[in-house]
């Protein structure tokens, strides 16, 4: 049985390591409750952006958006958004395995994340490049452009990301971002032509650019909402787990406390019989 002092320590050295991860805990909430909210306003920017390809598309000859499909032979890139940090359980391996079952041959991979990165290398995944996740609501767009550099020469590209659910958890999606969707080049005869001072193609290759953007920083943005639930339920399963913990270890401190009053208490009774028993001989 372990002495007090050292039970002491180790039941202090747990209380400290307890504050650090429930200081952890509401960190990773207050990040999930800000991304989630910064959500709504970006996926109502996208269909903004969707109306308006479907409007400028009306103003160009007719097509199936088939001459928007990539060929086979042109760059294609599959981007993971993963971690920048640790602590988030086996966030970054979900989203790795669907990218490994994604995975075609001569395709090239992008990692967003840190963390990601390196799982990919332990993998043996052959990165093209990676980038930095953002931590928090402020940096999506500063990733997002991080991102979209390295899309400037890619003629398609898709991307895996994690998808927040009401549950707390997540589900990993797979986003097509390049090239444009055709059933959005494929216009619409249902409303009057938009008014107009670009040339439709010029305007539409603009609102291309800005709803690829638009589209990253969603899928970013979901990421960083799914991460820190991640993280979240992680540090509660810390924190419930260290609480057992010291719960057991405060029991034994109490039980060793005890055994050292009664010895000490034996040790008065024994040292008074001996001084008795020295003045009656």
């Amino acid at each position: 049985m372990e002495q007090l002092p050292r039970l002491k320590a180790r039941i202090a050295s747990l209380d400290e390591l307890r504050d650090l991860i429930r200081a952890l805990r509401s960190l990773a909430a207050a990040h999930m409750q800000e991304a989630s909210a910064a959500l709504t306003g970006i996926r109502q920017y996208v269909e903004v952006i969707e109306d308006a390809i479907v409007a400028v598309a009306d103003l160009l000859p007719r097509t199936d958006g088939r001459d928007a499909a990539p060929r086979p032979d042109d760059a294609h890139v599959l981007i993971v958004v993963c971690s920048e940090h640790g602590f988030a359980g086996g966030f970054n391996e979900r989203l790795l395995d669907r990218a490994e079952a994604e995975l075609a041959p001569g395709h090239q991979l992008g990692i967003i994340g840190r963390r990601g990165a390196v799982a990919a290398e332990e993998r043996k995944l052959a990165t093209s490049w990676s980038v930095a996740m953002a931590a928090h609501v402020a940096g999506v767009p500063a990733a997002t452009r991080r991102v979209a550099g390295h899309l400037a020469d890619v003629a398609a590209a898709d991307i895996i990301f994690a998808h927040p659910v009401s549950s707390g958890g997540f589900e990993v999606e797979k986003r097509t971002v390049l090239p444009l969707d055709p059933a959005l080049l494929a216009g619409s005869e249902q409303r009057s032509p938009p008014l107009h001072h670009l040339a439709p193609e010029v305007l539409l290759q603009r609102l291309a650019g800005e709803y690829l953007l638009a589209e990253i920083t969603r899928a970013v943005m979901e990421s960083l909402t799914s991460e820190n639930a991640a993280r979240l339920l992680v540090m509660q399963g810390a924190d419930h787990n260290i609480g057992d913990k010291l719960q057991d270890l405060r029991r034994l401190e109490n039980a060793l406390r005890q055994e050292s009053i009664t010895s000490e208490l034996l040790d008065v009774v024994t040292g008074a019989q001996a001084v008795q028993e020295s003045h009656l001989g």
